[in-house]
């Protein structure tokens, strides 16, 4: 990850060092949400938190993806 990006993350979630990891992925955004209910199973999606977050983290993750 780079300067950049770590400073995006640090303005963005000031308190991301008192969080746990699922709680840290919840606030950005990328914690899966199941959609179910009773007998109905559906997709997880990834929604809400902070937009901007997920933005920063984009590129960074297609380039560990590769």
């Amino acid at each position: 990850m780079g300067t950049l990006t770590a400073n995006q993350l640090i303005a963005t979630i000031p308190e991301l060092g008192s969080l746990e990891n699922k709680q840290a992925a919840s606030l950005a955004g990328l914690a899966p949400i199941a959609r179910q209910s009773g007998q109905w199973k559906g997709k997880s999606f990834i929604r809400g938190g902070r937009a901007n977050v997920r933005q920063a983290l984009y590129m960074p993750a297609l380039v560990a993806a590769r």
